[in-house]
């Protein structure tokens, strides 16, 4: 077996740091592609583990193993950081699994505490759409490109910085001297709605339950063969809306939120709002706007099979007002009878 290789330089992960962000600034130290220093070291190791990419949430022991013998480091300090030991109670529906979504003003904050920059771990966080620390909302998108942020670790100055892959722009927030005034005020809003849906997914799984169900419904498809726009479509009370490109991965999936961009996540929160209130999920009884977008969601099977799908044990526990949902979905509804091209139905007064 070879000699398992040992790295010359390899910065130490931050307390708030994702695994993913710690292995990246690693392979950046050496111009390397964290994915191909992983092969390298499974080699070096007599392994074939290194053709995995590091998880966030429940990394591979082995991985862990690899990594900390060649960065010289506990093991057991690497797993500790993974979103598994960090956030026990979290469901597995609520943490991102694709593009994780960045601060600029975090990586402004990195640069003036001259240290590498570094991806926060709560960043990963469904729920998260603004960064509590600068009130700024969360980008998913480059701000130079606008194309869907994939960002790789560089050195600049003699420290690691965040730059985009597609464009090679650096990502910084120039100390939010191009913050729009309409987006930060959006994003002070949006905070309270977030904070109160963190106590949710961690808190009362009755809560959590009814929540959840709620975001499936709103993201579920309407009650019309072949249909692609969700429930909410109603919300925006417009004739021939369509829902866009970036969020059709979410209709119908189980946990949406995993699926949507960070503006399509804000905007679930103020819907859930808009229609519940400051509890923001369901009670006893459904208020009449809820009841009008909740009637036209298709019977999927995870809105009327009663199975709970966090722990697949027993029936949910369903409030009486979401029981006659469920009957209302069944009946049949007529085909132009929705907000379809320039057919509106009667739907009354959808705002309050």
């Amino acid at each position: 077996m070879t000699a398992q290789v040992r790295f010359p330089v390899a910065p130490r992960p931050f307390r708030d740091e994702l695994l993913s962000s710690w292995v990246a600034r690693v392979a950046a130290r050496y111009g390397a592609e964290p994915l191909e220093l992983m092969v390298y070291l499974a080699g070096q190791g007599g392994g074939d583990a290194g053709a995995q990419q590091v998880d966030d949430v429940a990394p591979d022991m082995e991985l862990l193993r690899l990594w900390a013998k060649a960065c010289r480091i506990d093991p057991e300090r690497l797993r500790r950081r993974s979103l598994a030991s960090r956030y026990p109670d979290q469901p597995r529906g609520w943490l991102l699994i694709e593009i994780v979504p960045v601060c600029l003003a975090c990586f402004d904050t990195d640069v003036v505490a001259d240290r590498d920059a570094y991806l926060r771990v709560n960043w990963r966080l469904a729920e998260r759409v603004v960064c509590p620390a600068h009130r700024t909302m969360l980008l998913d998108r480059c701000p130079a490109c606008l194309g869907r942020l994939r960002l790789s670790f560089r050195m600049l100055n003699g420290l690691l910085r965040p730059f985009c892959r597609k464009c090679d722009a650096v990502l910084t927030g120039r100390g939010g001297e191009t913050e729009d005034p309409l987006k930060a005020d959006f994003a002070a809003g949006v905070l309270e709605l977030q904070r109160q849906i963190s106590e949710i997914v961690r808190g009362d799984p009755g809560r959590l339950d009814r929540l959840e169900y709620a975001i499936r419904t709103l993201w579920a498809p309407l009650d019309r063969d072949g249909a692609a726009r969700p429930v909410l479509a109603l919300w925006y009370d417009e004739p021939g809306w369509n829902c866009p490109y970036e969020a059709r991965a979410a209709v119908g999936r189980p946990a949406p939120l995993q699926h949507l961009s960070v503006r399509w996540r804000a905007l679930t929160l103020v819907i859930l709002h808009d229609l519940f209130g400051a509890d923001l999920v369901p009670g006893a009884f459904l208020p009449e706007a809820a009841l009008v977008l909740f009637r036209r969601a298709a019977p999927l099977p995870w809105l009327t099979d009663g199975r709970d799908l966090r722990n697949g044990k027993g029936k949910r526990m369903i409030d009486a007002g979401a029981e006659r949902v469920h009957r209302l979905i069944k009946r049949p509804v007529h085909r132009l009878n929705g907000n379809f091209l320039d057919e509106r139905g009667d739907f009354g007064r959808i705002h309050p």
